[in-house]
């Protein structure tokens, strides 16, 4: 069921024939391509790893263009002016949050390359699941108590950094359509599961036999894994550390480093 809703989403969005779509490795994004698919939208993919780093991510977004005859655009992210794009993340897109620099970081380097009007992304898909360490031990059971942490979550401010990718999306003059945030079908869909049911006998487990035909045909899909650790950005910006000039308060952690830059916000920077 949840592939039709989804498929009746982007039929809805996306007015054009062609589409882009910001692709992982993952369930999420690529349950959106198979949905468009299935619409027989023409696909192009964006994808991106880190310069001489290349990831499962980028792997798996190239394997599945591959299979199903999507047109692929890896975008090769440079890591050499580090220390300006961060201080851009928190100037100009006013990231609070070390998620929000560490997440939305590649994206300044994807937008400028997407060519459709419209662009999917499976953004905040994940705060359906509960798949945090957070979230298994403290809050997936009783069901009651699972759905108020995910409600929670979708009422926060910036759900998995949206307003930075939306802030993007209508720089480059794109419309971002994001089926799995701000959708009353899709909410009631994954509100009906316990946690069990949404992630046993495996994670994201009706989205993946909703779309059983197509997983079917790429090798395994990995589990779920936070966008900047598969692709080691967490690490490049532990780098930033070392940086005696952006880092002048010696902070030892990156949480630290990007509250101190959050804290001014879009003002005045602590350089």
């Amino acid at each position: 069921m949840i592939d039709k809703i989804l498929e009746s989403i982007i039929a809805s969005e996306v007015p054009t024939d062609e589409v882009g779509i910001l692709l992982s490795g993952g369930v999420d994004s690529l349950s959106l391509a198979f949905a468009a698919h299935r619409l027989g939208k023409k696909i192009t993919a964006y994808t991106f790893h880190l310069e001489g780093d290349k990831s499962y991510d980028a792997l798996k977004a190239e394997e599945a263009c591959n299979v199903f005859g999507w047109e692929c655009n890896t975008v090769v992210v440079p890591t050499d002016k580090l220390r300006e794009d961060f201080i851009t993340l928190a100037k100009q897109y006013d990231c609070r949050k070390k998620t929000h620099f560490e997440c939305t970081y590649p994206f300044l380097y994807i937008f400028p390359q997407i060519e459709q009007n419209y662009v999917m992304t499976g953004i905040a898909a994940d705060g359906y699941y509960g798949l945090s360490k957070k979230v298994i031990l403290n809050y997936k059971e009783p069901k009651e108590l699972f759905d108020s942490f995910r409600t929670r979550y979708f009422n926060s401010p910036n759900p998995a950094g949206f307003i930075q990718q939306e802030q993007l999306a209508t720089e480059n003059h794109k419309t971002l359509v994001h089926p799995y945030l701000y959708n009353q079908r899709v909410k009631d869909f994954f509100y009906q599961y316990t946690w069990n049911q949404l992630n046993i006998p495996q994670q994201k487990y009706h989205v993946r036999s909703a779309f059983d035909t197509e997983f079917s045909r790429l090798t395994k899909v990995k589990e779920h894994i936070n966008l900047q650790l598969g692709s080691n950005i967490d690490h490049l910006f532990e780098t930033l550390l070392d940086d005696r000039m952006l880092n002048n308060r010696g902070r030892k952690r990156i949480m630290d480093l990007a509250s101190d830059y959050a804290s001014q916000g879009q003002a005045t920077l602590p350089l």
